[in-house]
């Protein structure tokens, strides 16, 4: 399965650490601009992780990610 296959709302955990995928939203970069990128926040923090619409095509088991 591609990252790219994850569906808005989904549950996962990256590296052992939960996280629910939000899709792909515009998001400034200071001294940049806006882009793209694919999100996922973190359940216990409400951090958020960021990544490149090109790592769509990466696997969920290289990326350390697993469907919950």
């Amino acid at each position: 399965m591609k990252l790219s296959d994850i569906k808005p709302g989904q549950k996962v955990s990256i590296n052992g650490m939960l996280a629910e995928y939000q899709g792909i939203q515009k998001i400034k970069i200071p001294n940049f601009g806006k882009v793209e990128k694919r999100v996922f926040r973190r359940d216990e923090t409400g951090d958020y992780l960021y990544y490149n619409l090109n790592d769509g095509s990466k696997t969920l088991k290289s990326e350390k990610i697993k469907l919950l």
